[in-house]
């Protein structure tokens, strides 16, 4: 008899907290989880365990190992979800009067109890613990009255059931709710280690902004103090390279304060419009330079896209500018999109000098440019607006032989 209720005890424990530790990884692991979505996958969680145990659960002990159904109502009342614990009482009760007609009463007797006794730890301040063990008091009271006052023959066996039953009720509760603890001290520890390396992240780039404006203000302090007044054509000099490297520190800091800052208005638009607009800002530079700007347009199809026109053009007017400074005389640029079944890609192609590994692994990182006049946040700005439009920008270049951009949209 003890065997056997000892093999129904774990089945039921089991099948209760399977639901719920699954619910504890996925609020561990899952970033930026929110609140209503902690609740909601909480009530599946504890409505899944009753369900496994009433339907699943062995019953050898009759009625009495039912007493594993009421852990998840217990949890719900713990982590103060005093409708999800109501509602699961309700399920119980309309479990046990069908099941076990006569024991009905009973049942809502004691889901009372569990509801004023909430009530009671609420307005007292009871600690989480002290609640669990009252519930344990209570149910070991209405255990009793199963055991004594409706059965006739009455065994030590079953008075050593019921002391099993009570003390491993008591412990299960009392060791999922400390799961509890521990997954919220998991998640207060991540939560710790994101905001140092935000922190890190942060203090990094203004580092990186620092040094990228001190280059060019001294500069200017050095022209500053080479600066002849009685000299004309040398101070004409001074002056105009004065005014590139202050314009240089402005594009610096108008670029960094954009990033974490991109605001995208979405709208349907015409993506070779978007394409030719871009082609006709560039065509006449690109002759200048004795360099090929092809584009080829898809004029039998209509392409349309969600997205912000003037950020995306921004993006395209970066990397076409890219191209156009590391080709070579007679180099040539193609500019064209290619359409998928789940996405759309524009692709800018160039044959110029291309990268290098380690070039193209710091691509995207801010400040990182080879450029002698760069700012290093162009690539940057254009990855963060991509991402906010759930797109993807990827780079592919082999030095000396080009350099291939893909911006890839959803349709």
């Amino acid at each position: 008899m003890l065997y056997s209720t000892f093999e129904d005890i774990i089945l039921n424990i089991i099948l209760i907290i399977f639901p719920i530790l699954i619910y504890l990884v996925i609020v561990c692991y899952k970033d930026n989880i929110t609140k209503s979505e902690d609740n909601f996958l909480l009530n599946i969680a504890l409505t899944t365990s009753l369900y496994l145990c009433l339907h699943f659960g062995q019953n050898s002990a009759g009625n009495k190992i039912l007493l594993f159904c009421n852990i998840p109502i217990i949890i719900a009342y713990v982590k103060k979800k005093h409708n999800i614990a109501i509602f699961l009482s309700i399920i119980n009760i309309l479990y046990c009067y069908y099941t076990y007609n006569s024991m009905y009463i009973i049942s809502i007797t004691k889901y009372i109890s569990y509801f004023v006794l909430f009530l009671c730890a609420i307005k007292k301040n009871l600690s989480k613990g002290g609640f669990i063990l009252s519930t344990a008091v209570i149910q070991g009271f209405f255990l009793s009255f199963e055991y004594f006052f409706q059965e006739i023959n009455i065994e030590f066996e079953s008075f050593i059931e019921l002391l099993i039953l009570v003390f491993t009720y008591y412990f299960a509760s009392f060791s999922i709710v400390y799961l509890f603890k521990l997954v919220e001290k998991v998640k207060n520890l991540n939560i710790t280690i994101k905001s140092l390396e935000k922190d890190k992240n942060i203090k990094d780039a203004l580092f990186k902004l620092t040094h990228e404006i001190k280059n060019p203000l001294a500069v200017c302090q050095g022209y500053l103090e080479m600066f002849d007044i009685k000299n004309e054509q040398k101070a004409i000099k001074c002056i105009t390279i004065i005014k590139q490297e202050i314009s240089r520190s402005l594009n610096i800091i108008t670029d960094f304060m954009e990033l974490g800052k991109i605001k995208i208005v979405k709208e349907q638009i015409d993506l070779n419009l978007l394409l030719e607009d871009v082609y006709d800002c560039f065509k006449i530079i690109s002759r200048t330079k004795d360099i090929k700007l092809l584009f080829e347009e898809d004029e039998n199809k209509e392409i349309y896209i969600n997205g912000d026109y003037e950020r995306l053009k921004q993006v395209l007017i970066n990397m076409l500018k890219n191209s156009l400074e590391a080709s070579n005389k007679d180099g040539i640029i193609k500019l064209y999109s290619k359409v998928n079944k789940n996405n759309i890609k524009i692709i800018i192609e160039d044959n110029g000098i291309g990268m290098d590994e380690y070039t193209l692994s710091r691509v995207k990182e801010m400040f990182y440019t080879t450029k002698s006049s760069g700012t290093g946040l162009g690539v940057a700005l254009s990855d963060e607006i991509i991402k906010a439009h759930s797109g993807e920008l990827i780079y592919n270049s082999t030095l000396n032989k080009g350099t291939t951009v893909i911006i890839k949209l959803p349709i």
